[in-house]
């Protein structure tokens, strides 16, 4: 009698664990399945998806202690996923770093930094970034004398919006003992006016002229990450790619996972200058919210500051200073991008490389086809990645499919460019701008990402530019070369299922399927048929995690 008073406990326990903790009910369930089925519910079980389909079938599965949501018809999305993008500077900007975004004339950046010296200790520095002279009436980039009149007393650096240029006064400037007599490192550039004097704008490797001498201190690395974190959740982002992270951010990653104060999955990448010493002292790492698989190169710069490798010049710059013609910086040489690539495949490790322009882009592809050649690997098992492949020569889309290199790309950086490519480089080689639908015809898998805070973390606003090549003024008419648009599932695709492959971590999340982790969203319309233009205004209503409610918010709550 014992024995079977026992066997009916352990089934009645069974079919207590059976039961879905979560049953979600009346709602438009997007599931970016290989099917891309739409349902009206779903049950969650210990963090997991355990039942999808209609409210009928699903609501069958409801037990004693399952708490039933209804979400009132309200949209469902899988966790959206950024692969691109930078948690800490995300973080500086709420807590320290002056946010020149926006910024319409190089007037106003000035007096944005009068208002920070305002409130700034004699001598401090005073850092910014996000300034950006295409939006400016005459469009030329800045000189420091302005600025160093103005603020002369403090240290001024303020980075260009891409990152990849930045503008120092003369306080800035004299500390770090740079003048007429200096020069630029290879794969960077000190910008000089017609006497040879510094104008203060330093791209790309020259940018270390400046910033070896600017202090460490501000934000912690923790806060840092958790006031990204909580902007993140807000928007609807459940996985983030960290480009470009020092060990001691690995730490604090490793850290804060071990303390559950993690809640965003972070897949990181370790800065590529220490790639190699990485890859010898430490095993790839899968962790539940934070990954250590990969490591972030550079091979140019950005367009917008002429840094970007290209085959032939700059329409806009064809030749330098000297009379030779220009093309931009290589800021890494080819043949160290060979090296780390190899190193990686025998390490296990996924290499992911900043090119912009076209011969960037040949230049990565050459190497990462040598590299695997050289070692007899399989490229597309080690889906190494190009980041922002943003012009590519025609000869050269087809090759990212054929080598299984991903393409991680974003979409706001079409919208925000698209005023200017043909500019930099004319309007033959602009048809080889941001070619989304090429490189997915060609059987490609796009990670869709943002590269914040150069752009918005808002993921809507990526989703918007896929779809559209419009700004938000749905300029130009149709789309800026339209026949690149995605529709709006391969849009939602390379947010959610592709990014997350571009993590290796499609079989854990990216879309909403039974066994997967109850990662998703809630949202304020449908993404699917709503206008185009408003997936632009696109609201979360919530955030789940596993299953929990991480960010709610509070316009919507009941």
């Amino acid at each position: 009698m014992r024995n079977l008073l026992l066997a009916a406990l352990a089934v009645v326990a069974t079919q207590a664990h059976a039961q879905p903790d979560f049953v979600f009910v009346n709602a438009r369930v997007y599931t970016v399945d290989d099917g891309f089925t739409v349902a009206q519910a779903f049950a969650v079980e210990d963090g997991m998806f355990a039942a999808i389909g209609s409210n009928d079938d699903v609501r069958a599965s409801i037990g004693i202690s399952t708490k039933v949501i209804d979400l009132g018809g309200r949209t469902v999305l899988p966790g959206l996923i950024d692969a691109h993008g930078h948690m800490a500077g995300l973080g500086n900007l709420q807590l320290g770093v002056l946010d020149l975004a926006g910024t319409t004339s190089y007037d106003e950046v000035i007096h944005r930094v009068i208002e920070r010296a305002e409130q700034a200790e004699p001598g401090e520095w005073i850092i910014g970034r996000g300034w950006d002279h295409e939006s400016w009436p005459d469009k030329e980039l800045p000189t420091h004398e302005r600025l160093s009149q103005a603020v002369p007393d403090n240290p001024v650096w303020l980075s260009r919006v891409d990152g990849h240029a930045g503008l120092g006064n003369a306080r800035a400037m004299e500390l770090a003992e740079v003048s007429e007599g200096s020069s630029a490192p290879s794969g960077g550039e000190m910008l000089r006016d017609q006497d040879a004097r510094p104008t203060g704008v330093f791209v790309d490797n020259a940018m270390a002229m400046i910033g070896r001498v600017i202090p460490a201190g501000g934000a912690s690395g923790e806060d840092l990450i958790l006031a990204a974190q909580k902007l993140c959740l807000e928007a609807g982002l459940t996985g983030v790619h960290d480009a470009r992270v020092g060990a001691d951010m690995i730490e604090v990653y490793q850290r804060l996972e071990r303390e559950r104060k993690l809640h965003v999955r972070v897949f990181g990448m370790v800065r590529g200058n220490q790639a190699m010493q990485w890859f010898d002292e430490h095993e790839p790492y899968t962790g539940s919210f934070f990954s250590m698989r990969a490591t972030k190169l550079y091979i140019d710069g950005a367009m917008g500051s002429r840094g970007a490798w290209l085959l032939e010049p700059y329409s806009d710059r064809p030749t330098d200073a000297e009379g030779k013609p220009y093309t931009g910086l290589a800021v890494t040489e080819p043949d160290f991008v060979k090296a780390v690539a190899e190193h990686a495949l025998t390490k296990g490790y996924q290499v992911c490389t900043h090119a912009i322009g076209d011969r960037g882009n040949r230049e990565l592809l050459d190497a990462y086809e040598s590299a695997a050649i050289s070692l007899d690997a399989d490229l597309r098992a080690a889906r190494f990645r190009i980041e922002h492949a943003q012009l590519i020569a025609p000869e050269d889309i087809g090759r990212f499919a054929e080598l299984g290199v991903i393409p991680s790309m974003q979409p706001t950086h079409c919208t925000s460019d698209m005023r200017w490519v043909e500019e930099r480089v004319g309007p033959v080689r602009a048809d080889g701008a941001f070619v989304w639908q090429t490189l997915l015809a060609s059987g490609a898998r796009i990670a869709g990402g943002s590269d914040f805070p150069v752009e918005s973390h808002n993921p809507f606003l990526g989703l918007y530019a896929a779809v559209s090549r419009q700004n938000l003024d749905e300029q130009p008419p149709g789309g800026w070369h339209p026949s690149e648009r995605m529709n709006r599932l391969q849009a939602l695709r390379a947010f959610t299922i592709d990014a997350a492959y571009a993590g290796f971590d499609e079989d854990r999340i990216g879309s909403i399927e039974t066994d997967k982790l109850a990662d998703f969203i809630v949202i304020d319309r449908d993404y699917m048929t709503c206008h185009t233009r408003e997936i632009a205004d696109i609201r979360v209503v919530a955030t789940y995690v596993e299953g929990s409610p991480v960010y709610i918010n509070p316009n919507f709550a009941e």
